[in-house]
């Protein structure tokens, strides 16, 4: 603690004082955003813990009590200490300074004062003994993953989770690891999303849970250019993932799972091997002319071609032929377009298969490296 004697003899006493660089300190807030709700009653959860980790770093915490995040910041720190601030007012002021070197010092009473060379501001923070503490969970099973593994397993999954809180064991990702394998499953009960992904994992190690789509959104941030490999901690009821700097620290859903291998069709009457970037852009071109009364794109399949077009009443209509390997019967089918265009862009394969066997029955679309789709269709006026 540092005690300063000002002229009028008033004395100051400030309990946490560092410097830090602009972009460093804004990257890590932005990291723990995530984690702070805005509908809470309880003022000290909409506020970041900042304490140091040694004269060279801080640790900048977030939580809502069902998820928390934690990361690192390199700074110079004069005074090592701790203090709460207001998360949004922390943020909008830090991204608005210029780029350079900010000064902050931390009062006794919580006040909190950040300079630059010609800026100065002062929020009031809270007293960091009233923050939260993380849960210290006893792990029970602990696994590696690639980042770049773990970024497109989910890209290819999480999209398709329901947000439909009623569904609640479907608000989140299940994640299943057995034989080496892990699979990852998402679905709102009018698409599903599967895919399997080897691993370096032992055999004998037997996990399922399913995440939260919340964490599984800040998870995407937290792996969006990273490298090397996460640290995932199964801990009873939650779950502890360790990316570079960055730990969040997340309950589990409690729920059960539909059965999501017997909505996979088993058979196939016709199939078709499209280009896949021609299928999304042509599928995005006639969803234009669809109304919210009928999001319906009709795809009617020839051989040696796929007819895609849609009709809005007091719109008018749209109609577009594709070149595709058809095999087995002629088909007509209605999917809403959203639903397919949601798995297309988040593939990169060159070319994707639609299989079907009835118009009333589920559409399936496959694409390389175990990655199944599995669509229900509109009905067809």
């Amino acid at each position: 603690m540092t005690t300063i004697l000002k002229k009028d003899s008033t004395v100051v006493t400030n309990v946490m004082e560092f410097t830090v660089q602009k972009d460093n300190f804004l990257k890590a807030i932005t990291s723990v955003l995530g984690a702070i709700s805005g509908r809470t009653t309880i003022p000290i959860l909409g506020n970041i813990l900042i304490q140091n980790n040694g004269p060279d770093r801080l640790i900048l915490t977030a939580t809502d009590l069902e998820l928390g995040i934690r990361t690192e910041c390199q700074a110079v720190v004069g005074l090592q200490g701790a203090v709460t601030i207001p998360a949004k007012k922390l943020y909008e002021i830090i991204r608005e300074l210029p780029t350079g070197e900010i000064e902050v010092i931390v009062g006794k009473n919580s006040a909190v004062n950040i300079k630059t060379n010609k800026s100065f501001f002062k929020i009031m923070g809270l007293e960091p003994d009233d923050f939260p503490k993380p849960p210290e969970p006893t792990p029970e099973q602990t696994f590696e993953l690639e980042q770049e593994t773990l970024r497109d397993c989910l890209q290819l999954t999480a999209f398709a989770v329901s947000k439909d809180e009623a569904r609640y064991a479907l608000n989140g990702v299940l994640l299943m690891v057995r034989n080496s394998k892990a699979r990852f499953v998402a679905t709102d009960g009018k698409r599903l999303a599967y895919i399997e992904h080897a691993t370096n994992l032992d055999k004998n190690t037997l996990l399922e849970a399913i995440i939260p789509n919340k964490t599984i959104i800040e998870l995407m941030k937290a792996l969006a250019e990273g490298v090397g490999v996460v640290k995932i901690v199964w801990a009873q009821n939650q779950t502890i993932i360790q990316i570079n700097k960055t730990t969040l620290i997340s309950r589990l859903i409690e729920g059960r799972f539909p059965n999501y291998e017997q909505v996979v069709p088993k058979e196939e009457k016709t199939t078709a091997e499209i280009n896949r970037q021609e299928l999304l852009s042509a599928m995005r071109r006639a969803s234009i002319l669809t109304s919210q009364e009928n999001q319906l794109v009709k795809l009617d399949f020839m051989q040696g071609k796929l007819l895609i077009s849609s009709r809005a009443a007091n719109l008018g209509e749209a109609k577009e032929e594709i070149q595709a390997e058809v095999r087995g019967d002629d088909l007509s089918i209605g999917f809403n377009p959203t639903y397919i265009i949601d798995a297309l862009k988040n593939l990169e394969t060159e070319k994707v298969t639609l299989s079907m066997t009835e118009p009333d029955k589920p559409g399936l679309l496959k694409a390389q490296d175990n990655y199944l789709y599995v669509v229900m269709p509109m009905q067809l006026s």
